[in-house]
């Protein structure tokens, strides 16, 4: 594991999934950067729905098929609640070369998506390797009252 902070604007990502999970990383890959964005999902979040007109997505009604991998993707987060289709996509997607994150499969997953605290010109992330991501909340939340009291 090696931690990076990656710049996401003008890249593609592709969001396999549009449920909770799915609005949770998007929501939080939005508040840092302006990226371009597939979702293949055959439903999505009301805030994801909202996100559609304002910002650079991309729905495709549908459930994930091969065919639809029209283009190269630089990250692909797969967030189904279907563990067959995750990892099917995740094989798929690995073999084009495209960095996948799994909800469900850390060991499949290319990269892992940390808990971000960003204050002005500060960025933290906090990772346990997928192990914990509840843990990492807390810890977020301890960093980002701390980052208050010192300013």
């Amino acid at each position: 594991m090696f931690p990076l902070i990656f710049k996401l604007s003008d890249k593609k990502l592709l969001f396999i999934g549009g449920g909770n999970i799915a609005k949770r990383k998007l929501l939080s890959i939005l508040n840092q950067s302006n990226p371009e964005v597939t979702i293949i999902s055959k439903e999505l979040h009301p805030d994801i729905k909202k996100l559609l007109s304002t910002n650079k997505i991309t729905w495709i009604k549908s459930s994930f098929k091969e065919e639809l991998l029209k283009q190269k993707y630089d990250l692909a987060f797969i967030c189904t609640d279907d563990k067959e289709l995750n990892t099917k996509a995740a094989l798929i997607l690995k073999k084009i070369g495209t960095p996948t994150n799994i909800c469900d499969n850390k060991e499949l997953s290319d990269f892992f998506t940390p808990a971000i605290v960003s204050q002005d010109d500060i960025i933290i992330s906090i990772s346990t390797k997928g192990k914990s991501p509840a843990f990492a909340k807390q810890l977020k939340e301890v960093i980002s009252k701390t980052l208050k009291e010192l300013k």
